[in-house]
């Protein structure tokens, strides 16, 4: 009995024991915890740190890939050859066919003109000797003389020039049974008084070319073979020389006209010294028993005195014709003919 006592002295753990010894087992487990609990935060800053580089590392690397994958597709594209844009093109295809074709069809009207033209339009030279009665021959030796005619077709009008004095008229071409082209003129010769062509109708053929000069030809076999022979040429018109200062009569300036049946006549004097008269007479011929429309223009200059003006101008050589004249209110007598102010009442008016 005492011995067990002893025994329960000895080894029996007390409550106080039993308190100390679960203390320091819960402080034990506490540091244990703590170490652990740190150990797990290094491991897991560890494994962050481990994870960051390995990101970074895997960032780098995906990068440096990138910027190799870039570099390579740019020496790709520098290394195939680069293709141009396709322009629209400016013009459409069916205006450039439109183009060429007119321009084609320039190009033949063109060579038709230059080479093949047998058209009658335009200015024709004809030169034919006259007799002309000189000053100083007798009346049975008649002076030959060399007169230039240009003739001038446009439309259906025609006109024949000789110097400054200028004939109109009008001119048809038909064709006969043969298939021929004829020419007909109603065109007064200032020269002669009678019609141009005085056998009515010509055959008119063409030859030559824009270079090697065009020629037209007339012929009739009319009261004998009748040959006129014409050369494509250009006009200028001959200048009347002024001798001395020019002096102007300011009463006389101006356009005046003189009209009555079968007579329309007409003067036109400009302060420049220049004048123009035209004629227009629709008589009967005594000697073919036709009417007879005689057509002209004269342009010259002019000197005037109190009473006389002078018309200079060059016809087959230099002429002048005096006129002499008279004021009376707004009327102007020119060789006793009543000459009124363009546009004003004729006295037959008044």
């Amino acid at each position: 009995m005492d011995e067990n006592k002893e025994f329960m002295n000895d080894e029996t753990i007390t409550e106080n024991d039993t308190t100390e010894t679960a203390a320091e087992a819960a402080e034990a487990v506490t540091e244990t915890t703590a170490e652990a609990q740190e150990t797990v935060q290094e491991a897991a800053e560890e494994a962050q740190e481990t994870v960051q580089e390995a990101a970074e590392e895997t960032g780098e690397a995906v990068s440096d890939a990138a910027d190799t994958a870039e570099q390579t597709v740019a020496e790709a594209e520098e290394a195939v050859p680069a293709v141009p844009e396709k322009k629209k093109p400016m013009l459409q295809k069916p205006i450039i066919i439109a183009c060429v074709i007119v321009v084609a069809a320039l190009l033949g009207v063109l060579i038709f003109n230059l080479f093949f033209n047998t058209k009658i339009e335009g200015t024709w030279h004809y030169a034919r000797q006259v007799p002309m009665m000189a000053d100083n021959a007798t009346s049975d030796e008649p002076e030959m003389t060399t007169v230039d005619y240009y003739f001038s077709f446009t439309g259906d009008k025609v006109s024949a020039t000789i110097g400054n004095v200028t004939s109109h008229g009008t001119y048809a071409l038909s064709k006969n049974a043969e298939g021929k082209s004829m020419l007909t003129m109603d065109l007064v010769d200032t020269l002669t008084s009678y019609n141009f062509l005085p056998y009515g109708e010509y055959q008119v053929s063409f030859s030559g070319n824009a270079f090697t000069g065009r020629k037209m030809v007339l012929t009739t076999d009319q009261n004998g073979e009748a040959t006129i022979e014409m050369e494509s040429a250009g006009f200028k018109a001959p200048k009347v020389e002024r001798e001395g200062e020019f002096k102007p009569n300011d009463a006389i300036i101006g356009t005046w006209v003189f009209q009555q049946e079968g007579f329309d006549l007409k003067y036109d004097f400009e302060k420049d010294g220049t004048a123009t008269y035209e004629e227009k007479v629709s008589q009967m011929n005594p000697y073919t028993g036709t009417m007879m429309n005689t057509d002209y223009t004269i342009d010259g200059i002019y000197e005037v005195t109190d009473d006389v003006i002078t018309l200079k101008f060059i016809y087959t050589k230099e002429s002048s014709m005096d006129i002499a004249y008279s004021m009376e209110g707004d009327t102007l007598y020119v060789n006793g003919y009543p000459f009124v102010r363009e546009g004003a009442a004729t006295v037959d008016q008044k």
